[in-house]
């Protein structure tokens, strides 16, 4: 009889041990944010706001066990031999792509917003439409310039 119950704990540590390996082999992060994309798609389509809160809510926890597990994300997201590693050259071209990609987008929303602005007296309902551009794009200048300043201090 303790031999049962011995083999029972046995089986029931292996199966804590099995989902605990994929907590931490970001499997599990991987599959919750295809589930969380899933939840925003079909909170749009279905124009359910509960669902679309749900996708919100799953977001943060998201963001919080990303924070804990800052340190181990490289090393829980490239556990897999077949992920290339890069070198410095490779991160180099993708910051200054991604700095020019920046640049172009911010100026086709400045330039978008101001021509809508200034139809505003052929097409009013328009004029929504470009200040909302312009304040997205002074957004994207702050947010830019803040993480600027915060990395330049860090490094």
């Amino acid at each position: 009889m303790k031999i049962v119950e011995g083999d029972n704990l046995d089986k029931k540590s292996g199966i804590v041990l099995k989902i605990l390996s994929i907590f931490e082999s970001g499997l599990f992060l991987k599959i919750l944010s295809v589930f969380i994309t899933g939840l925003w798609i079909a909170g749009l389509i279905l124009g359910n706001i509960y669902i679309v809160l749900l996708a919100i809510i799953l977001l943060i926890a998201l963001c919080a066990v990303l924070y804990i597990h800052r340190d181990n994300l490289q090393e829980i997201f490239q556990k897999d031999s077949s992920v290339v590693v890069e070198d410095e050259r490779t991160q180099l071209i993708n910051e200054k792509a991604a700095t020019m990609t920046f640049g172009i987008f911010v100026a086709v929303i400045i330039y978008a917003g101001i021509i809508l602005i200034a139809l505003r007296d052929s097409y009013p309902q328009l004029l929504q439409a470009g200040c909302t551009l312009i304040i997205a794009a002074v957004f994207c200048f702050i947010l830019y310039f803040t993480s600027r300043a915060y990395y330049n201090r860090k490094f």
